[in-house]
């Protein structure tokens, strides 16, 4: 399959185009690169994710890290019904084959004014994230802009066993912006040890469903096999008490991890 057929297939949807495409982004022929360029540029204009998908993987076989840059960019527009399970992937790929080169690039991203090319580095740090970071992360954790410190919340993470880094994200349960409770939660859930069940305790009261919802499993996991698993059960059971199913189905999770057989009975 030539790059006009993949443009063909892409209009059609006819076929199986991934096999050909892996071969263009193997074959080394830089002649396709300005090609491809242009019909990512097309495609991204066009809010079409899944074209530009094609482009990314074979711009990314083709440079390499060289295109980092360029992917990143693109990476930071947003397209409607966008999957970017790929592209994330790709992209982790290029920084973890080459964090050095990557990094000034990532920076660069973060300290523009520019809020999506902001978003998209600060995304990208948590794969090249060193503790000197920290400072700058507290400072994302303070933008006025929900996203941008859910991105640093994401960052954070990275910094696993950095004590700041976990009061920080601690921090962020008490967020304003109930997505950015939300994502600190999940975030604890594979982050913190079992002295943040005490501070996660208190959120049983939540205004919002959704950071009510993922407490149970949150708590669960960080609570069982340690001295806080009575603090936990307690919890769990106030949540069971809940008016939200879903709130109620987490907690019946959390008081599964612990073996609470009695209180589940």
């Amino acid at each position: 399959m030539t790059l006009a057929e993949v443009f063909r297939h892409v209009e059609t949807l006819d076929g199986d185009p991934w096999p050909s495409v892996h071969a263009l982004a193997m074959s080394g022929d830089r002649s396709l690169v300005p090609p491809v360029q242009a019909a990512l540029e097309r495609y991204l204009d066009e809010d079409d994710w899944y074209g530009r998908d094609f482009m990314v993987y074979i711009l990314a076989g083709l440079r390499g890290v060289a295109a980092f840059p360029l992917l990143l960019r693109a990476f930071a527009r947003p397209l409607r019904g966008d999957d970017r399970d790929n592209f994330c992937a790709w992209l982790a790929d290029i920084m973890e084959t080459d964090p050095a080169a990557c990094r000034p690039i990532i920076l660069s991203f973060i300290a523009t004014g520019h809020h999506d090319l902001r978003s998209a580095g600060l995304w990208a740090l948590g794969y090249v994230v060193q503790s000197n970071d920290v400072e700058l992360l507290r400072e994302a954790l303070a933008d006025p802009d929900p996203r941008i410190r859910q991105d640093a919340l994401g960052a954070l993470s990275s910094l696993k066993g950095d004590r700041r880094a976990y009061e920080l994200v601690l921090s962020a349960v008490h967020d304003p912006d109930a997505l950015t409770r939300e994502s600190a939660v999940l975030h604890l859930r594979w982050f913190a040890d079992a002295a943040a069940v005490e501070h996660l305790a208190r959120l049983i009261q939540d205004p919002d469903v959704r950071v009510r919802s993922i407490l149970g499993e949150t708590i669960g996991t960080l609570a069982v096999g340690t001295d806080r698993s009575a603090m936990a059960v307690d919890a769990l059971l106030s949540l069971f008490a809940d008016d939200a199913p879903q709130v109620r189905a987490g907690a019946a999770r959390g008081l599964g991890m612990l073996g609470a057989l009695p209180a589940l009975t």
